[in-house]
């Protein structure tokens, strides 16, 4: 076989592959730019090949002839692949409004040379064979043909520099190793094309274009690169684009006036239309207006928002979350708005199905605490009916002992009483210093002088905390002893920015053995379920309550507050 079977079979495979090719990258991504770009460039570099095939199976003058026409489109291939490097390497010449200087400067020119070699022989021509039959010859002393050459020399040393640039700035990684592949096909097509461009025609050898034997090496590379380096599964180019299109929240883009762009396909969903349907409507028509209008208090007042919650007037009850932010041009101005929305349709309708059953449960607790009471409040009037009656000291210790069971029931009923209430209502900022002075001012007695040294701080607590306070300073009063003089309530910054408000006595304070069991369901010298309840109402946003006196010297609680849940007046 021949050199010249050899390049024949090489156009026929390129052909080939780079048709099949150019299909397999494009069905993976048919909505993508890179992908269609590539897929437009692979097709053109197959019908230059298989151009280049028919006109060396060809014996006849005016078969040569049409089949060199045929082929002239070759110029597409080149500036085509010189797009997709750029787009892949996210060139700025790539981007959409950067496309009126493309089509001139890329397109432009090879629209021309294309046309140049349909209608004239001012590039090309055919010529006798020295073996018999018909061969092309380029025209080298035509100023069209140099004009040619110069421009696509320009072009290629270009895309190329482009190419290894990229490959040079990515750091190690996948993206890096893509960038390196693509720039080693692109050197090996554009040495094999120079061989048959210059180098031959020079030395007078005309033998089919070597630039398909390139080009076949350039697909295999491509071919590694998808399969073993994730080439076209997700590029720079690519990924906003499909993150967008797939994402399972809605998507709509406005215009400044306020009219709908674009919608995703999960906006289509939510709002039952086609994005064509969408396109060109006001937002006013999908949202609701009381929506639309607090969309625009908040894009006024800080250009952003989240956390919006509306029903759609569609088929069927839906409730979404809406977030928000203003877009801008390059010079600052407002270009227009993006609204990602959340459809909360399934946890509303948990969140109402929750809190039916918990007013379900809590009116059973209320009903059976409000007739246990009844019992226990009649059932202590007839033991102290009995206490009268009977003096008989042994009958008496049993009626005493009995007395306080009914004591510790009527507690542990207003504890449950108590403890129903914790996270009931939403955590709000109150003011620490109004909290504590609330709570003083329910204290039944004062025994001690208070010190109150507290800045204007804000704490996101259960509206229940001033209950917390409360049990620290009547504990203090309570268990602080007779030496106690002092009870303090102050505020330092902690570790990592959190606040720690302190509730210090001077009191007899708290055994070491028991400094956590204070906090145990049912442990204490009253009942036991201040400190429990006081941790359980702090916890709901995070706050930590611990005891750290000194035995003997004093009770010292300590309130943590994280850096989110607390901030100055």
């Amino acid at each position: 076989m021949d050199i010249t079977a050899i390049l024949v079979f090489f156009c026929l495979a390129s052909a080939v592959i780079t048709y099949s090719l150019g299909l397999c990258v494009f069905a993976k991504n048919p909505g993508s730019l890179l992908h269609r770009l590539f897929l437009l460039a692979m097709l053109a570099a197959s019908w230059w090949a298989a151009g280049e095939f028919m006109i060396w199976q060809s014996a006849g003058y005016e078969a040569v002839r049409f089949w060199l026409k045929a082929s002239a489109i070759w110029p597409l291939a080149i500036v085509l692949m010189a797009h997709f490097i750029l787009a892949f390497t996210a060139h700025p010449l790539a981007k959409r409004h950067n496309l009126k200087y493309l089509l001139p400067l890329l397109y432009g020119p090879a629209v021309i040379v294309a046309l140049t070699g349909i209608f004239t022989d001012l590039l090309y021509t055919v010529v006798p064979s020295a073996g018999g039959g018909f061969i092309y010859v380029p025209v080298t002393g035509s100023p069209a043909y140099l004009t040619e050459s110069f421009l696509f020399v320009i072009l290629i040393v270009f895309s190329l520099s482009i190419c290894i640039s990229a490959w040079l700035k990515q750091p190690p990684g996948r993206v890096r190793q893509q960038n390196f592949l693509l720039s080693i096909g692109t050197v090996i097509v554009i040495i094999s094309g120079t061989i048959s461009a210059f180098f031959l025609p020079l030395a007078g050898i005309h033998i089919p274009n070597t630039v398909f034997c390139g080009i076949v090496c350039f697909s295999i590379i491509i071919a590694y690169a998808i399969i073993r380096q994730g080439l076209f599964t997700l590029t720079p180019e690519s990924a906003a684009a499909n993150i967008l299109r797939i994402m399972p929240d809605g998507l709509l883009i406005a215009d400044r006036d306020g009219r709908i762009v674009t919608a995703n396909a999960s906006a289509e969903a939510l709002f039952r239309r086609e994005n064509s349907d969408l396109t060109g409507q006001p937002v006013e028509s999908v949202l609701p207006r009381e929506c639309t209008d607090a969309i625009q208090q908040a894009f006024r007042e800080s250009g952003t928002f989240s956390d919006l919650e509306a029903i759609l007037a569609v088929p069927g009850y839906r409730v979404v979350s809406i977030a928000g932010a203003r877009i801008t041009d390059p010079g600052g101005e407002p270009a227009g708005t993006v609204l990602i929305i959340h459809d909360i349709t399934s946890r509303k309708k948990s969140e109402r199905a929750l809190r039916l059953a918990k007013d379900k449960v809590s009116l059973l607790s209320q009903l059976t605490r409000h007739d246990i009471t009844n019992l226990v409040t009649a059932l202590n009037g007839y033991i102290l009916l009995l206490s009268e009656k009977i003096t008989d000291p042994v009958p008496s210790k049993y009626i005493a002992a009995s007395s306080e069971i009914l004591e510790k029931i009527d507690q542990h009923l207003q504890f449950s009483r108590e403890y129903e209430k914790i996270g009931q209502h939403e955590p709000v900022w109150q003011s620490l210093e109004e909290t504590v002075v609330r709570a003083k001012a329910d204290l039944p007695v004062s025994l001690a002088a208070f010190e109150i040294s507290l800045p204007p701080i804000e704490i996101y607590a259960d509206p229940l905390t001033v209950k917390v306070v409360y049990n620290l300073l009547e504990n203090a009063l309570r268990h602080g002893g007779p030496d106690l003089t002092r009870v303090r309530v102050t505020t330092v910054e902690g570790d990592g920015g959190e606040l720690v408000i302190l509730f210090e006595d001077n009191g007899t304070g708290i055994p070491a053995d028991e400094k956590e069991l204070i906090f145990t369901h049912g442990f204490g010298k009253n009942t036991g379920l201040g400190l429990t309840l006081s941790r359980e109402i702090l916890a709901v946003t995070d706050i930590r309550l611990i005891e750290t006196g000194i035995p003997g010297k004093g009770a010292r609680f300590e309130m943590h507050v994280p850096r989110q849940s607390w901030k100055r007046g």
